[in-house]
């Protein structure tokens, strides 16, 4: 598509785009929202010629340069791509070169955006305290961007504790999730998966990362309510550091192994089947900057119960698209049994997939980004 505005949107990838990971495939997803409305988008990363195939993805609509980055002149090259146009870049990651990157667009009067995949927030005073110091007087990075972009507006509304004083442009746009046509995909069978047809079907999707997802804590609140319902919980994703094997020893410990089945993980079509054969979706974790998995199960369709200590949940709790919960297997518990029991509750479903379609979509977001960068530009 012809670019219909006056200026050019780099894209810094902290990592090869080629890699197939959760930071690269939603700085794609913004590209996309981008090139789809219209701007005039490209792309420079790292080269990195030793990823694995079964985690490599073609790049090729992004107009990709990479560049080695053990060549003394790699930040020239990079600023070379703003070359007779009105320009920005926007980075995704704070490294040491991406750092003398920005220095060498600050000297050049080049502007740059930062987009915080939750490296702006933080846990408790301590932490907060920590980035104040970093960004206040270790790193002129951030204080330098001219515009911001979060995830969420908790972030956002927290920011000011690491940067009292700045002032300049940001935007709020939340993860990006394209989505099948839900009424198209075919459930799981869940004879296949051994669970009974009149089951009510608790689902968890991402990687078996038990400490930072709380699945400890989702493990526990099920065996309160498996023992005295028809019920099953599914876990869908790859494994982390022997998540599965504690989860199953814990299972197993609390007597409700029989009604819990590990998927392993499952991409394109064989995620949204296994989605949608659940009757809802539990999000557990202590703590998220977004959650991708999340959006994707609302925007299936399904009715969620979302930990308040994820960076969404307020964004969620107001839209009423979602059932938020104190981070505890006794309010978890609480929560689920509230969902089988109330039919009503099901109206978040409904909620939840226009939050989707409202918040995480790439035509609604590709305007935001194209006013937030003109915005900077005019600065």
């Amino acid at each position: 598509m012809p670019s219909k505005t006056n200026f050019r949107v780099i894209h810094v990838f902290p990592n090869s785009a080629r890699l197939s990971c959760g930071p690269c495939n939603a700085v794609m997803a913004f590209m996309e929202s981008q090139l789809r409305h219209g701007l005039d988008v490209r792309a420079v990363g790292p080269v990195d010629n030793h990823i694995p195939p079964d985690r490599s993805q073609p790049v090729a609509h992004l107009l990709l340069k990479e560049f080695d980055l053990a060549a003394g002149d790699f930040c020239s090259q990079m600023l070379a791509q703003a070359e007779g146009a009105r320009s920005l870049f926007h980075f995704h990651g704070i490294s040491p070169w991406s750092d003398l990157l920005a220095k060498q667009l600050t000297a050049a009067a080049v502007p740059y955006v930062f987009t915080s995949h939750g490296q702006l927030n933080f846990h408790g005073p301590v932490h907060a305290f920590k980035k104040f110091v970093y960004v206040s007087f270790v790193s002129p990075f951030i204080r330098q961007a001219a515009g911001l972009h979060f995830l969420t507006r908790r972030e956002k509304e927290r920011f000011r504790f690491i940067l009292p004083l700045w002032c300049k442009p940001h935007l709020i746009q939340p993860n990006l999730v394209p989505l099948p046509d839900v009424e198209a995909v075919v459930p799981l069978s869940r004879a296949q998966s051994g669970l009974p047809d009149n089951a009510f079907v608790f689902a968890y999707l991402g990687r078996l990362d038990v400490e930072n997802k709380g699945l400890d804590l989702l493990l526990d609140a099920f065996a309160q309510i498996a023992s005295h319902a028809e019920t099953g919980l599914i876990l869908i994703g790859p494994d982390f550091k022997n998540g599965r094997q504690f989860l199953e020893q814990r299972a197993r410990r609390l007597g409700c192994e029989n009604k819990v089945r590990f998927l392993g993980p499952q991409n394109g079509p064989a995620k949204w089947s296994a989605l949608k054969m659940a009757d809802a979706f539990v999000f557990p974790s202590r703590w998220e900057a977004f959650g991708i998995a999340l959006a994707e199960a609302v925007g299936m369709g399904l009715p969620a119960i979302v930990s308040d200590k994820i960076n969404i949940a307020p964004e969620l709790a107001a839209r009423r698209a979602a059932l938020i919960s104190p981070l505890s297997p006794a309010a978890l518990a609480g929560a689920m049994r509230k969902l089988m029991k109330d039919a009503a509750l099901h109206s978040l479903a409904d909620a939840g997939r226009l939050w989707v379609k409202e918040a995480c979509s790439h035509e609604s977001a590709g305007p935001r980004f194209d006013a937030f960068y003109e915005s900077v530009l005019q600065g």
